[in-house]
C-alpha cells in the first residue's frame, strides 16, 4: 500500500475550512477578516487565537500555539499527527483507504503494563463466558432488556461466573499477586477471590479505547445484591476522568454535531437502540473537571439527558452551570415522569426518544421550568425570588433578542411587570461591569520579543520568501544561508516548495512539517502584515545585512586567530585579510 504523498495531505487539508473545524470545537467571533476565540492551549480569559480562512491557519498571540487544521486537531485532542491527517480526511469525504497508514499505539508506562493486560485478558474471559451455558440466564435477561448480539459485540458486554476464574488465569499468565490486587479485579485475602461474580459485565475504557474497569451487574430478582458493583478506582481507572463510550463517539458526535451527556451506561446503550449513537455517560458521579476536558475534545454543544427525577434535574442544573462556565452551548432533553433514557425507552418507544432529543430545551428554558415546578408562585416572597433569580440569568445573554424574548417569558411566569424585570435585567448588568476593577485589569496585547537587526532582516527576509517566489529564487542565488537554525531550515523549505508550485499557501507548507516549532515560527512570521514590496530594494537589503553579519563573524574568526598566532609573517596576512573584510562594509 502507498503512503500519503504531500499532495494527498494537501489536498485532504484543503477539503476542509479550518474556521469550520474548529468551529466544532471552541466558539467562535469575527474580528474584521479574521475569527478569534479563547485559546485553549492557556489559561486564557481574553480571546488571544486568531483564525485566518483565508490563510487557513491559526495563532495564538500569548502561547504562540499555531499551525494549519492538523496542528490544531493534533495539539487540541492530543493525538497524533496521522490521525488528525484521518480526522480530516473523514471531514472532506477524501478516500484514503488505499494509503498505508499504520495507527500509532499510545504509550503505555511500563508500571501500569500489567494493569492493562490483565484488563484486557479480563475482558477477553468475560466475553466468552456470555456464550456459555453458565450464562444462559443472563443471556435471558438481555434479550429481554432488547440487548442483541450486534449491541453486545458494540458494548462488549460479558459475564463473570461464581468460581474466581480471573484469579485462576491470571495466575496462569503468571502475573504476582500484588499486581492483582492492584488492578481492582481480583480482592485481597488469604488466597484472593474475584471481585465480580455472578454478573453481566460491562467494560469501562479510557479516552484510548483501552479497558480500565468494570461495571457488573445483577440480573435475577434472587440476588440481594446491589443493582451495580463497579471497580475500585486504581492507577489507570479515575470515575471522573472517564466517560463512557467516549473512544467510540468521536466521529457520530462530529457528525451530529453535539454530544449527549447521561446518567448511566445502560442509558447509552438505550440511545444506541434508538438509533443515537454520539452519547457518552458520567456513570452516576457529578460531571468533572476530568470530564469537562474531555467533552472539550468532542464538541462544544453539549446535549444534557439525564434522569428525569429530582436528583437528576439537581444534576442537570449543577451540569449547566459548569458547562456555560466552561464556554459550552447547552442543550437539555427534560425526560417528563421520572424517567431516566433507558425507562423513557421501554415505555414510550425509540421514535418518542428520538422526537425529545430533536426538540431540546434551552438551558435557560430549563433553568425557568425548574425553579418555577420548585417555587409557590401564591408565596409573594418566593415569587420575588424566582423573579430575581431568572432576571440574574437574562442578564448573562449577550444577544439583546435572546434577553427580550425570555423577559417576556419570565413576565408571564413570574406576573410582575416587563417594566420591572427590564430594569432588573439592566440593574444586573450595570453591576456586572462594576465589579471589574480597573486596576486588576491588564489589557491584552501581543507579546513583543526585542530582536536584533539580523534576526529581523532573516525574519522578515522569510516573510517576502513565503509572499513572493521572485524572492525566494533571489535569496537562493544571492545568500542561501542564513545563521539563525531554525530559520535556515524553513528557507530550504520554502525553496524546495516552489521547486513544485508557483504559490505559496502556508497551510499547504506546513502540512508536512511534524517539527512544532517550526510549524510555530511559520506560523508566526506568515502573520506580520510587512508593507507590500515595491520594487526588489528592500530584499537587497535584507540580504546584504546577512552578507554583513558573515563578514562581522569572519573579522571575529580572524581577530581571534591574531591574538593565538605569534609568526609575524601569518599575523600580517590575517590583518591584510581583516583590512580587506572591513573595507567590504
Amino acid at each position: 500500500m502507498p503512503r500519503l504523498s504531500a499532495e494527498k495531505i494537501n489536498e485532504i487539508r484543503q477539503s476542509v475550512d479550518i474556521v469550520d473545524v474548529i468551529g466544532n470545537y471552541l466558539s467562535l467571533q469575527k474580528k474584521g477578516r479574521n475569527y478569534v476565540s479563547l485559546c485553549p492551549f492557556h489559561d486564557d480569559s481574553h480571546p488571544s487565537m486568531s483564525i485566518s480562512p483565508e490563510r487557513q491557519i491559526y495563532m495564538c498571540f500569548v502561547c504562540h500555539n499555531g499551525g494549519n487544521v492538523f496542528t490544531f486537531l493534533k495539539n487540541y485532542l492530543k493525538i497524533p499527527y496521522i490521525e488528525a491527517v484521518k480526522m480530516v480526511a473523514s471531514m472532506g469525504n477524501i478516500d484514503i483507504s488505499e494509503y498505508n497508514l499504520e495507527k500509532r499505539v499510545q504509550p503505555v508506562e511500563q508500571k501500569f503494563e500489567p494493569l492493562y493486560k490483565m484488563h484486557d485478558e479480563a475482558n477477553k474471559i468475560y466475553n466468552h463466558y456470555l456464550n456459555t451455558k453458565l450464562a444462559i440466564d443472563a443471556k435471558e435477561y438481555l434479550t429481554k432488556r432488547k440487548i442483541t448480539d450486534e449491541i453486545i459485540d458494540m458494548f462488549e458486554i460479558g459475564y463473570a461466573p461464581s468460581n474466581n476464574i480471573l484469579l485462576k488465569a491470571f495466575e496462569k499468565m503468571n502475573f504476582n499477586k500484588v499486581s492483582m490486587y492492584e488492578s481492582g479485579l481480583v480482592i485481597e485475602s488469604n488466597a484472593g477471590y474475584d471481585r465480580f461474580s455472578n454478573r453481566i459485565m460491562f467494560p469501562l475504557h479510557d479516552a484510548n479505547g483501552r479497558v480500565v474497569g468494570f461495571s457488573g451487574r445483577i440480573y435475577q430478582p434472587s440476588q440481594n445484591e446491589s443493582k451495580y458493583m463497579n471497580s475500585p478506582e486504581s492507577d489507570i481507572f479515575i470515575k471522573g476522568e472517564t466517560l463512557y463510550n467516549y473512544h467510540r463517539v468521536i466521529e457520530e458526535t462530529r457528525q451530529a454535531g453535539f454530544v449527549i451527556i447521561t446518567e448511566g451506561f445502560m442509558d447509552v446503550i438505550a440511545l444506541y437502540k434508538a438509533g443515537i449513537k454520539n452519547a457518552v455517560a458520567i456513570m452516576g458521579t457529578a460531571l468533572t473537571k476530568g470530564h469537562v476536558s474531555l467533552l472539550k475534545r468532542l464538541s462544544k454543544t453539549v446535549y444534557l439527558c439525564l434522569d428525569g427525577d429530582k436528583a437528576g434535574k439537581n444534576a442537570t442544573i449543577k451540569s449547566i452551570d459548569i458547562l456555560l462556565h466552561e464556554g459550552f452551548t447547552i442543550k437539555v432533553v427534560d425526560l417528563p415522569e421520572n424517567l431516566d433514557p433507558d425507562e423513557f425507552l421501554d415505555k414510550k418507544g425509540g421514535d418518542e426518544l428520538e422526537s425529545l432529543i430533536k426538540s431540546p430545551l434551552s438551558s435557560l428554558d430549563f433553568k425557568m421550568n425548574y425553579y418555577y415546578e420548585m417555587t409557590n408562585m401564591d408565596n409573594y416572597d418566593d415569587r420575588k425570588k424566582y423573579l430575581e433569580t431568572i432576571a440574574k440569568e437574562i442578564s448573562n445573554l449577550s444577544d439583546i433578542i435572546d434577553q427580550d424574548y425570555y423577559i417576556q417569558q419570565l413576565e408571564k411566569k413570574s406576573g410582575f411587570s416587563k417594566e420591572t424585570i427590564t430594569r432588573l435585567v439592566s440593574d444586573k448588568n450595570v453591576s456586572k461591569i462594576e465589579q471589574v476593577n480597573p486596576s486588576n485589569y491588564i489589557p491584552y496585547q501581543k507579546s513583543i520579543r526585542l530582536i536584533d537587526k539580523y534576526v529581523r532582516a532573516e525574519r522578515d527576509l522569510l516573510y517576502y520568501m513565503m509572499n513572493d517566489k521572485n524572492v525566494a529564487m533571489m535569496y537562493e542565488a544571492k545568500a542561501g544561508f542564513m545563521f539563525n537554525d531554525t530559520y535556515r531550515i524553513i528557507a530550504s523549505y520554502i525553496v524546495d516548495y516552489y521547486r513544485q508550485e508557483v504559490v505559496l499557501e502556508v497551510a499547504d507548507l506546513i502540512s508536512s512539517i511534524e517539527d512544532e516549532n517550526l510549524v510555530k515560527n511559520i506560523v508566526e512570521i506568515s502573520q506580520l502584515e510587512l508593507p507590500e514590496l515595491q520594487d526588489s530594494k528592500a530584499i537587497e537589503d535584507y540580504i546584504e545585512i546577512i552578507k554583513e553579519k558573515t563578514v562581522r563573524i569572519k573579522v571575529e574568526e580572524l581577530t581571534k586567530a591574531l591574538k593565538d598566532t605569534f609568526d609575524p609573517k601569518q599575523k600580517a596576512q590575517i590583518l591584510k585579510e581583516i583590512i580587506a573584510l572591513k573595507d567590504k562594509e
